[in-house]
């Protein structure tokens, strides 16, 4: 009984201390404005009459548009959380990358 009280008493005291020391971080300001600053830019829709081929190749457009504005948002995100350049966001780039070129608007088939 006497360790859970003890356990609870650290973990307590953690849950204090830590949040103000991550304050006191210079890298932490600098990561909440950052943050701040994230942001997507939707593209607009095509104005063709729905139904036509231009509408579907003007929705294919902005579909491929969306995917580029999501890939950057993501590439973003990781870049603000400091992870961008470890192999696990270089191996998630690569594949979004992958798939966004597998398009028929940008294969031409």
């Amino acid at each position: 009984m006497r360790i859970l009280l003890l356990l609870l008493c650290v973990l307590l005291l953690c849950v204090l201390v830590l949040p103000a020391g991550a304050a006191e971080d210079p890298h932490y300001d600098d990561m909440l404005k950052k943050a701040r600053n994230l942001n997507v830019t939707l593209p607009k829709k095509g104005t063709a009459l729905l139904g036509s081929k231009e509408s579907m190749t003007e929705m294919v457009d902005w579909l491929n548009a969306c995917t580029d504005a999501m890939i950057t948002f993501v590439n973003d995100v990781m870049d603000v959380l400091g992870a961008g350049n470890t192999s696990f966001a270089q191996n998630m780039k690569k594949t979004l990358e992958t798939g966004r070129t597998l398009s028929p608007a940008r294969t031409g088939k």
